[in-house]
């Protein structure tokens, strides 16, 4: 294989791309995210690659497209702490199978009489209309033939790979006009390996900027929109208050605060902000028990808590099993790009009858927003995030609310966005901003509402 840094932005956090066959970097050239590096990883002629490229990366989102999907099954080790997210597009762990994959005969016909004209008939295919194909002729690879014909030939037929292991993968996208990689054959192989499925209208060909968009998270962003927004975030921030209060008597009514008071205990609290959930706690966790958690450098800090500034999300996987009697977390979660991982991680830290006590926000949440503005964060529906939780584990209470906050106008909206730093998409100002105010939703009543969708999941490990 080989590597190439796309788009540098001198970023610790990158977005690796796994391309298709018969692909080089033109293809991904202007590939670009707030707050990560971009590189791409082609030809695979091969699986070999020295990862020490990547050395001075703390956090790697994979996105993988067409054959790179079995590509990045396959040449990851090594890397696997670092990753926090696996999203596929268009393609399966399985290169070549009749109901898993690319079917056999086609996959093979390919290989076997392949040239210039036939590859450009593939691309055409393979972009599904002239629009889309005129596209990437603007960035066409410029690879030889016989190269690409090679590629094939390595990637199958090998019996070794025959049945590669598919744990680790988030999402699947699948194009449901893929005359490609039949799209019932995507939808059939990442059900059967219980990997969520987003289907679009799409061929083959995705740019591969628009799923990057959706699915990754740029928590600087998010970071930084909490810290410039520090001292106004209590007074506005209603709904999260609400959460708070909710969380406290979750916790009092399954008499989880007594599990929590027992000296020797230790909680750890995910995103502590400005200490909403954190004062609570301090009512019955023992001092010096309560370990806090927060990527922001200057997060929340009081006596008898020790305060870790870092990204959640990373931290726990470098954490010791069986570490904690208690994790919790208040509206925070939401912004890691695997959820499903971390809560698997919070499981294996865990001791046993340990408990799990979290909120977050599930799809629908500032739908109004996502209307105004075209915009909107990556957020599960809530019947996934149920569905995280891992075995060994009993779940006590899930409930997933609305909550409205309603406004004169929609100036007021944003402004309330702007107080709290609750959106995480970007600033609004100029024509951007004034376009989110004029397509904001009314309602009958000639108001503007604000819609939260919050959630509480509490589980506990089985002993």
């Amino acid at each position: 294989m080989k590597y190439r840094l796309l788009d540098r932005q001198g970023s610790k956090r990158l977005i690796l791309v796994f391309a298709g066959w018969g692909m080089d970097p033109n293809v991904f050239a202007h590939l670009h995210h707030e707050g990560y590096d971009t590189a791409m990883v082609w030809d695979f002629r091969d699986f070999g690659i020295d990862w020490s490229v990547l050395d001075d990366y703390s956090e790697i989102c994979v996105i993988a497209w067409s054959l790179g999907v079995y590509a990045a099954t396959m040449a990851c080790h090594g890397i696997e702490s670092r990753i926090t997210l696996r999203i596929a597009v268009n393609g399966t762990t399985w290169p070549v199978h009749d109901s898993l994959g690319i079917p056999k005969a086609v996959y093979e016909g390919t290989a076997s009489t392949l040239d210039d004209r036939r590859l450009q008939k593939f691309f055409r295919r393979m972009c599904g209309d002239r629009e889309s194909y005129a596209h990437f002729c603007e960035r066409a690879p410029g690879r030889p033939v016989g190269e690409l014909v090679d590629e094939l030939n390595a990637i199958w037929p090998q019996p070794v790979l025959a049945n590669p292991q598919v744990e680790g993968w988030d999402r699947a996208y699948i194009g449901r006009a893929d005359a490609i990689f039949p799209a019932v054959n995507q939808q059939r192989a990442w059900d059967t390996a219980g990997v969520p499925v987003t289907a679009i209208d799409a061929p083959h060909y995705i740019d591969l900027q628009r799923i990057i968009d959706h699915a990754v998270i740029h928590k600087d962003l998010a970071a930084r929109r909490f810290g410039e927004r520090r001292a106004s975030y209590e007074k506005h921030a209603r709904v999260q208050r609400r959460i708070v209060e909710a969380l406290d008597s979750s916790i009092r009514q399954h008499r989880i605060d007594e599990h929590l008071s027992v000296s020797g205990h230790a909680v750890l609290e995910i995103g502590c902000g400005t200490g909403l959930l954190t004062h609570r706690l301090l009512e019955y966790v023992q001092p010096g028990a309560l370990h806090l958690w927060d990527i922001a450098p200057d997060a929340f800090t009081v006596p008898g808590a020790t305060f870790r500034s870092c990204d959640a999300e990373l931290a726990i996987t470098r954490t010791l099993p069986e570490r904690f009697d208690a994790i919790v977390s208040a509206s925070t979660v939401q912004w890691f790009n695997s959820p499903r991982r971390f809560i698997a991680e919070c499981g294996r830290v865990l001791r046993p009858g340990g408990w799990l006590v979290l909120s977050a926000f599930a799809r629908g949440n500032l739908e109004e927003v996502a209307q105004a503005t075209g915009r909107s964060l990556p957020l599960l529906p809530a019947e996934e995030w149920r569905g995280m939780v891992p075995a060994g584990f009993e779940i006590i209470e899930f409930t997933c609310n609305t909550a409205e906050l309603v406004f004169d106008s929609p100036v007021d909206v944003f402004r309330h966005l702007q107080l709290t730093g609750v959106n995480g998409l970007g600033s609004y100002s100029g024509s951007a901003l004034r376009k989110a105010i004029d397509n904001y939703p009314m309602r009958l009543d000639g108001r503007y509402y604000l819609t939260y969708k919050p959630f509480i999941l509490i589980a506990r490990k089985k002993r």
